[in-house]
């Protein structure tokens, strides 16, 4: 007795779940079929020319619209000032790394030759010109930080403008 209850409830939760497919389905064929005739019905106002101008033309004196309109053109604005900001931050960032890894990555050690004045003088050379390179590196690094800041600057004022 027990099994025929249990495969009964079995049998129940089948059906029910087959029923909420079923109510799903329907749902969403609905809405498909009255999405269909809204699009349908706004192709034949917009097809009949007298028509479609009445409608553009009260489309575009509603406030509903230009508010709409308005707030599209700044999430563009707002879209496009950070793509650009992340693509300079990009390409700065990748210029650096160029930098770092063909002028400032660390040299491989010579083999150890016997100190004499020659390779002395040889090392004091490298090690001053090394620094210059340094510190022109260092420089050039300020001047790109200093220029992508103004640009960001430059890019939020816009921005703030145009709201």
């Amino acid at each position: 007795m027990a099994e025929t209850k249990s495969s009964q409830q079995v049998e129940e939760t089948k059906n029910t779940q087959e029923n909420e497919e079923q109510t799903a389905e329907n749902r969403q064929s609905m809405n498909y079929a009255i999405i269909g005739g809204v699009v349908g019905a706004g192709i034949g106002l917009l097809s009949n020319p007298g028509t479609g101008k009445k409608v553009v033309d009260s489309l575009g004196k509603s406030e509903v619209m230009k508010a709409a309109s308005k707030e599209l053109r700044r999430s563009a604005q707002e879209f496009l000032t950070e793509q650009a900001i992340i693509t300079l931050r990009q390409s700065a960032t990748g210029y650096m790394s160029r930098l770092e890894g063909g002028l400032l990555a660390p040299k491989k050690k010579k083999e150890e030759v016997p100190e004499n004045t020659e390779s002395k003088a040889d090392n004091s050379e490298n090690s001053s010109n090394q620094s210059e390179e340094l510190e022109e590196i260092k420089e050039e690094n300020k001047n790109l930080n200093e220029r992508l800041e103004r640009i960001e600057e430059m890019l939020n004022s816009l921005v703030e403008s145009k709201k």
